[in-house]
Protein backbone atom coordinates (compact mmCIF):
# COMPACT_ATOMS: atom_id res chain seq x y z
CA UNK A 1 0.00 0.00 0.00
CA UNK A 2 1.37 3.58 -0.67
CA UNK A 3 1.82 5.57 2.59
CA UNK A 4 2.21 8.52 0.02
CA UNK A 5 -1.16 7.97 -2.17
CA UNK A 6 -3.34 7.80 1.07
CA UNK A 7 -1.29 9.68 3.45
CA UNK A 8 -3.90 13.12 4.05
CA UNK A 9 -6.95 10.09 4.80
CA UNK A 10 -4.81 8.24 7.34
CA UNK A 11 -4.26 11.34 9.38
CA UNK A 12 -8.10 11.50 9.95
CA UNK A 13 -8.63 10.13 13.51
CA UNK A 14 -11.99 8.25 12.82
CA UNK A 15 -10.31 6.76 9.94
CA UNK A 16 -6.20 6.62 10.75
CA UNK A 17 -3.46 3.84 9.04
CA UNK A 18 -5.26 0.75 10.70
CA UNK A 19 -8.79 2.35 8.87
CA UNK A 20 -6.86 2.08 5.48
CA UNK A 21 -4.87 -1.31 6.12
CA UNK A 22 -8.23 -2.96 6.66
CA UNK A 23 -10.38 -1.30 3.34
CA UNK A 24 -7.65 -2.64 1.15
CA UNK A 25 -8.52 -5.75 2.33
CA UNK A 26 -12.51 -5.72 1.41
CA UNK A 27 -14.42 -6.43 -1.64
CA UNK A 28 -17.16 -4.26 -2.61
CA UNK A 29 -20.13 -5.14 -5.34
CA UNK A 30 -22.20 -1.94 -6.63
CA UNK A 31 -24.94 -3.20 -8.37
CA UNK A 32 -25.81 -0.42 -10.88
CA UNK A 33 -23.03 1.57 -13.11
CA UNK A 34 -25.32 5.22 -13.26
CA UNK A 35 -25.04 8.20 -11.88
CA UNK A 36 -25.36 6.92 -8.11
CA UNK A 37 -22.94 3.56 -9.21
CA UNK A 38 -20.65 4.90 -11.15
CA UNK A 39 -20.31 8.37 -8.39
CA UNK A 40 -19.27 5.06 -6.13
CA UNK A 41 -17.16 3.23 -7.62
CA UNK A 42 -14.99 6.53 -8.59
CA UNK A 43 -14.79 7.30 -4.97
CA UNK A 44 -14.27 3.71 -3.21
CA UNK A 45 -11.50 3.29 -6.31
CA UNK A 46 -9.96 6.48 -4.92
CA UNK A 47 -10.21 5.87 -1.57
CA UNK A 48 -7.81 2.78 -1.79
CA UNK A 49 -10.57 -0.15 -1.02
CA UNK A 50 -9.17 -3.42 -1.99
CA UNK A 51 -11.25 -4.33 -4.80
CA UNK A 52 -14.59 -3.91 -6.59
CA UNK A 53 -17.13 -5.79 -9.11
CA UNK A 54 -19.24 -3.88 -10.77
CA UNK A 55 -22.63 -4.76 -12.12
CA UNK A 56 -24.64 -3.28 -14.73
CA UNK A 57 -26.04 -5.00 -18.21
CA UNK A 58 -26.54 -1.19 -19.99
CA UNK A 59 -24.79 0.71 -22.17
CA UNK A 60 -24.00 4.57 -21.70
CA UNK A 61 -26.47 6.82 -23.02
CA UNK A 62 -26.25 10.66 -23.64
CA UNK A 63 -29.09 11.48 -20.65
CA UNK A 64 -26.58 9.75 -18.44
CA UNK A 65 -23.68 12.39 -19.11
CA UNK A 66 -25.25 15.39 -16.95
CA UNK A 67 -25.41 13.09 -13.26
CA UNK A 68 -22.23 11.06 -13.75
CA UNK A 69 -18.01 11.90 -13.90
CA UNK A 70 -16.56 9.14 -15.16
CA UNK A 71 -18.34 8.73 -18.63
CA UNK A 72 -17.83 11.07 -21.83
CA UNK A 73 -19.22 11.13 -24.83
CA UNK A 74 -16.87 8.88 -26.62
CA UNK A 75 -18.47 6.34 -24.39
CA UNK A 76 -21.91 6.54 -25.61
CA UNK A 77 -23.09 2.99 -26.63
CA UNK A 78 -20.83 1.21 -24.62
CA UNK A 79 -21.05 -0.75 -21.70
CA UNK A 80 -21.36 0.72 -18.18
CA UNK A 81 -19.24 -1.76 -16.19
CA UNK A 82 -16.78 -2.29 -18.74
CA UNK A 83 -16.11 1.51 -19.68
CA UNK A 84 -16.29 1.60 -15.66
CA UNK A 85 -13.47 -0.92 -15.16
CA UNK A 86 -11.28 0.05 -18.00
CA UNK A 87 -11.00 4.41 -17.17
CA UNK A 88 -10.94 3.36 -13.17
CA UNK A 89 -8.16 0.87 -13.50
CA UNK A 90 -6.09 3.65 -14.51
CA UNK A 91 -7.30 5.39 -12.10
CA UNK A 92 -5.61 3.26 -9.00
CA UNK A 93 -3.68 0.24 -10.12
CA UNK A 94 -3.96 -1.25 -7.14
CA UNK A 95 -7.64 -1.58 -6.44
CA UNK A 96 -8.74 -5.06 -8.63
CA UNK A 97 -11.88 -4.04 -10.73
CA UNK A 98 -14.11 -5.83 -12.05
CA UNK A 99 -16.77 -4.79 -14.52
CA UNK A 100 -19.47 -7.67 -15.44
CA UNK A 101 -21.76 -6.71 -18.58
CA UNK A 102 -24.88 -8.73 -16.62
CA UNK A 103 -28.02 -8.53 -15.47
CA UNK A 104 -28.80 -9.41 -12.06
CA UNK A 105 -31.99 -11.87 -11.46
CA UNK A 106 -33.48 -14.12 -8.99
CA UNK A 107 -31.48 -17.16 -10.35
CA UNK A 108 -27.93 -15.49 -10.55
CA UNK A 109 -27.60 -12.50 -7.22
CA UNK A 110 -26.47 -15.37 -5.03
CA UNK A 111 -23.19 -16.29 -7.18
CA UNK A 112 -22.24 -12.36 -7.83
CA UNK A 113 -22.66 -11.17 -4.47
CA UNK A 114 -21.18 -14.23 -2.78
CA UNK A 115 -17.67 -13.04 -1.87
CA UNK A 116 -19.21 -9.16 -0.72
CA UNK A 117 -17.92 -7.70 2.02
CA UNK A 118 -20.52 -5.03 1.14
CA UNK A 119 -23.21 -4.24 -1.24
CA UNK A 120 -23.38 -0.90 -2.71
CA UNK A 121 -27.01 -0.02 -4.41
CA UNK A 122 -26.37 1.41 -8.01
CA UNK A 123 -29.79 0.59 -9.13
CA UNK A 124 -33.27 2.51 -9.65
CA UNK A 125 -35.63 -0.03 -9.81
CA UNK A 126 -37.61 -1.41 -6.07
CA UNK A 127 -37.87 -4.80 -7.33
CA UNK A 128 -33.99 -5.15 -7.82
CA UNK A 129 -33.02 -3.67 -4.24
CA UNK A 130 -36.07 -6.30 -2.57
CA UNK A 131 -34.10 -8.67 -3.74
CA UNK A 132 -30.99 -7.17 -2.52
CA UNK A 133 -32.40 -7.52 0.74
CA UNK A 134 -33.50 -10.65 0.51
CA UNK A 135 -30.19 -12.11 -0.69
CA UNK A 136 -28.82 -9.74 2.30
CA UNK A 137 -30.93 -10.77 4.89
CA UNK A 138 -30.54 -14.42 3.99
CA UNK A 139 -26.67 -14.55 3.82
CA UNK A 140 -26.30 -11.82 6.34
CA UNK A 141 -24.81 -9.45 3.95
CA UNK A 142 -24.79 -5.61 4.49
CA UNK A 143 -25.43 -3.38 1.96
CA UNK A 144 -26.12 0.55 1.19
CA UNK A 145 -29.69 1.58 0.13
CA UNK A 146 -29.41 4.64 -1.96
CA UNK A 147 -31.87 6.20 -3.98
CA UNK A 148 -32.65 9.84 -6.04
CA UNK A 149 -35.36 11.94 -7.28
CA UNK A 150 -35.59 15.50 -8.42
CA UNK A 151 -33.31 17.10 -5.62
CA UNK A 152 -33.66 14.45 -3.02
CA UNK A 153 -31.44 11.65 -2.05
CA UNK A 154 -31.97 8.99 0.47
CA UNK A 155 -29.20 6.46 1.98
CA UNK A 156 -29.59 4.01 4.65
CA UNK A 157 -26.82 1.68 5.46
CA UNK A 158 -28.76 -2.19 6.73
CA UNK A 159 -27.43 -4.52 8.83
CA UNK A 160 -28.68 -7.52 8.14
CA UNK A 161 -30.98 -8.86 11.83
CA UNK A 162 -29.52 -5.54 13.67
CA UNK A 163 -30.46 -2.61 11.56
CA UNK A 164 -33.97 -1.54 9.91
CA UNK A 165 -34.22 -3.43 6.70
CA UNK A 166 -34.97 -1.64 3.16
CA UNK A 167 -38.45 -3.67 3.39
CA UNK A 168 -38.70 -2.01 6.93
CA UNK A 169 -38.23 1.63 5.09
CA UNK A 170 -40.31 1.43 1.97
CA UNK A 171 -43.56 2.92 2.94
CA UNK A 172 -41.56 5.91 3.09
CA UNK A 173 -39.25 6.32 0.00
CA UNK A 174 -41.43 7.86 -2.62
CA UNK A 175 -42.68 5.99 -5.77
CA UNK A 176 -42.55 8.03 -8.98
CA UNK A 177 -45.20 8.29 -11.09
CA UNK A 178 -43.27 8.40 -14.65
CA UNK A 179 -41.19 6.03 -15.98
CA UNK A 180 -38.00 8.45 -16.08
CA UNK A 181 -37.04 10.12 -13.07
CA UNK A 182 -36.45 13.39 -12.54
CA UNK A 183 -32.92 14.20 -11.47
CA UNK A 184 -30.82 17.22 -10.53
CA UNK A 185 -27.09 16.72 -12.37
CA UNK A 186 -25.47 17.24 -8.76
CA UNK A 187 -27.50 15.13 -6.72
CA UNK A 188 -26.33 11.45 -7.73
CA UNK A 189 -22.36 12.73 -7.07
CA UNK A 190 -23.37 14.16 -2.80
CA UNK A 191 -25.21 11.18 -2.52
CA UNK A 192 -22.74 8.60 -3.54
CA UNK A 193 -20.74 10.27 -1.16
CA UNK A 194 -22.85 9.67 1.22
CA UNK A 195 -23.72 6.33 0.66
CA UNK A 196 -19.79 5.38 0.11
CA UNK A 197 -18.90 7.13 3.76
CA UNK A 198 -22.02 4.51 5.20
CA UNK A 199 -19.88 1.76 3.29
CA UNK A 200 -16.77 2.32 4.74
CA UNK A 201 -17.99 2.92 8.49
CA UNK A 202 -19.88 -0.56 7.90
CA UNK A 203 -16.30 -1.77 6.48
CA UNK A 204 -14.61 -0.70 9.60
CA UNK A 205 -17.52 -2.46 11.97
CA UNK A 206 -19.09 0.85 12.78
CA UNK A 207 -22.79 1.60 13.37
CA UNK A 208 -24.72 3.08 9.97
CA UNK A 209 -26.48 6.85 10.74
CA UNK A 210 -29.62 5.35 10.30
CA UNK A 211 -32.01 6.53 6.96
CA UNK A 212 -30.26 9.78 5.89
CA UNK A 213 -32.39 12.45 3.87
CA UNK A 214 -30.43 15.27 1.61
CA UNK A 215 -32.36 18.05 -0.40
CA UNK A 216 -29.41 19.31 -2.65
CA UNK A 217 -31.88 22.55 -3.56
CA UNK A 218 -32.85 23.60 -0.44
CA UNK A 219 -30.01 22.36 1.67
CA UNK A 220 -31.86 20.48 4.12
CA UNK A 221 -30.48 17.28 5.60
CA UNK A 222 -32.18 14.80 7.93
CA UNK A 223 -31.70 11.39 9.27
CA UNK A 224 -34.07 9.21 10.67
CA UNK A 225 -33.80 6.31 13.15
CA UNK A 226 -36.18 3.94 12.05
CA UNK A 227 -36.39 0.98 14.09
CA UNK A 228 -36.92 -2.71 12.84
CA UNK A 229 -40.51 -3.34 12.19
CA UNK A 230 -40.95 -6.74 13.93
CA UNK A 231 -43.67 -7.61 11.63
CA UNK A 232 -41.62 -6.98 8.51
CA UNK A 233 -42.25 -9.87 5.76
CA UNK A 234 -38.22 -9.74 5.57
CA UNK A 235 -36.51 -9.26 8.80
CA UNK A 236 -39.16 -8.93 11.18
CA UNK A 237 -38.62 -10.90 14.35
CA UNK A 238 -41.82 -12.77 14.11
CA UNK A 239 -40.83 -13.93 10.40
CA UNK A 240 -37.77 -15.33 11.50
CA UNK A 241 -39.18 -16.85 14.74
CA UNK A 242 -41.60 -18.86 12.35
CA UNK A 243 -38.67 -20.03 10.03
CA UNK A 244 -36.82 -21.54 12.97
CA UNK A 245 -39.98 -23.63 14.24
CA UNK A 246 -40.56 -24.86 10.44
CA UNK A 247 -36.86 -26.01 10.34
CA UNK A 248 -37.27 -28.22 13.76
Amino acid sequence: MSIDRYRRQTLVNEFGEKGQELLARKHAIIIGGGGLGSHSANLLTRIGIGSIDIIDDDIVDITNLHRTSVFSEHDIGKSKALILQEKLRDVNTKVRINGINQKVTLENIWSLVRHADVIIDGTDSISLRLLINDVSIRHNLPWVYSGVNETVGMVMGILPKNTSCFQCIINDIPKPGIQEIPVFGSLPATIAAIQCNEAIKLLLGKQPAGLLIYDVWNQCFDIMDIKRNPYCPACGIKKIDSEKKSRL
